[in-house]
Formats: structure tokens, C-alpha cells, sequence
């Protein structure tokens, strides 16, 4: 990640060094994605070196990984160890929590990470609150490529009024990103039931803590 061009990089770094006060020694940390979670996970790592900490990180993408690994961080993952806590970014959250994740193309893990963790950290600026979901972003979703035509029809048949693709994933998985003018509470799940579904950037209901400034 290019860290000079991350668009509203002086409050993404408030928000990146509040985050450190929450580690502690021999703690086993969810580590996100997206340019805020990259700050985050920079100021982690100083503070690792610093302190000379035992820390546990278990990284959504392969970018974090390397980063983690940078600083000394241990890499676990979600087969051996639990989570003491975990952070992330969102493209787009409301005010009762609900997210749209996913435009870094990282929701699957992302999700993982957050149903696995007692408790995780959103970190967004201002300009990621929003009233009403999709209004800004589509919905990411993950189809197992030889679905996606299949998929993209059955989106449009529960609401979306376009599906474009946008690429793979790191899981080898296509990308849809699905248009909806009206989220409800139940589409989430809406968009899991269809077959070759693998996950979608919707997280409605999740135990999550929203961190701004």
C-alpha cells in the first residue's frame, strides 16, 4: 500500500495510534484491512519493537501479513489460537453499527476474523459515516467464479439494480459489486442462501466498536 497517497492520512493516523493503547503483552490481535488498518497496524508494530512485546496477529490479506511479519509480529491463525480482540476498517458504517466492507477486497476474512473475535475495533474517519447504507458504496460479493452469472442474476432478483464484476480475490474468488437502493436487515442473509455465494461485504449486527474522530 502506498502509504503517501491514503486519502485523509492525518486522521487516519489519530485514529491508528489510539488503537495501540488497546494492545498488551502476549495478546493474540485480529489485524484488518484498508488504508486505516494499515496505519493502525504500523503504529502496532512500533510499539511491538518498542516495548520488545509478544504479539500474536492474524492478517486478512497477504499485504498485512508481510507488513506484521516486518515489525517482528507473530503470524497465527484461526485454526490454533483465539482472539484476544480485533481491528478493522469499513467503506461505509451507520449509526448503529452496520457496515459495508470489502472494497479492498478482503470481506471473507475480514468476516472471519470479526465472528471470531470477542470483541472487534472499527476504525473510520468522518467521511465513512453515513446515514443509510449503500448510498456511496455497492455491496462487494464474493462468488466462486464459475457462479458469477448465475449469481449476478439472482442479486438482481433480490433487489440490486446492477451487479459489475470487479476482479479476483486473494482466495481465488470473483468479486460482484452489487447496487441496492434499499438495504434491509435480512438482505446479508438474502445474499449468503444464494449457491455460489462465498461471503458478502454486508456485516449487519456484528459486535463491533466504531472508533472515529
Amino acid at each position: 500500500m502506498d502509504i503517501e497517497h491514503i486519502t485523509n492520512r492525518e486522521a487516519k493516523e489519530v485514529l491508528a495510534k489510539l488503537i495501540t493503547q488497546k494492545v498488551q503483552d502476549n495478546q493474540t490481535i485480529g489485524f484488518g484491512w484498508g488504508s486505516t488498518a494499515y496505519l493502525a497496524a504500523i503504529e502496532i508494530g512500533k510499539k511491538v519493537q518498542s516495548e520488545k512485546l509478544n504479539i500474536i496477529g492474524i492478517p486478512t490479506t497477504k499485504e498485512m501479513e508481510e507488513l506484521c511479519k516486518s515489525y517482528g509480529i507473530k503470524i497465527g491463525n484461526l485454526l490454533e489460537n483465539e482472539l484476544d480482540w480485533a481491528f478493522d476498517g469499513a467503506d461505509e458504517v451507520d449509526e448503529k453499527n452496520n457496515m459495508i466492507k470489502g472494497m479492498g477486497r478482503a470481506m471473507f476474512k475480514e468476516k472471519l476474523n470479526i465472528v471470531s473475535s470477542p470483541l472487534t475495533y472499527i476504525l473510520v474517519d468522518n467521511t465513512k459515516l453515513v446515514k443509510e447504507l449503500g448510498k456511496a458504496h455497492p455491496v462487494p460479493v464474493e462468488v466462486f467464479p464459475t457462479a458469477v452469472k448465475y449469481v449476478s442474476n439472482e442479486l438482481m432478483k433480490i433487489g440490486a439494480t446492477e451487479t459489475i464484476y470487479r476482479g479476483m480475490t486473494e482466495n481465488n474468488n470473483a468479486i460482484l459489486d452489487a447496487k441496492f437502493d434499499n438495504i434491509g436487515m435480512d438482505l446479508e442473509k438474502k445474499i449468503k442462501s444464494i449457491p455460489g455465494v462465498i461471503e458478502s461485504g454486508l456485516f449487519l449486527g456484528y459486535n463491533v466498536v466504531t472508533i472515529t474522530n
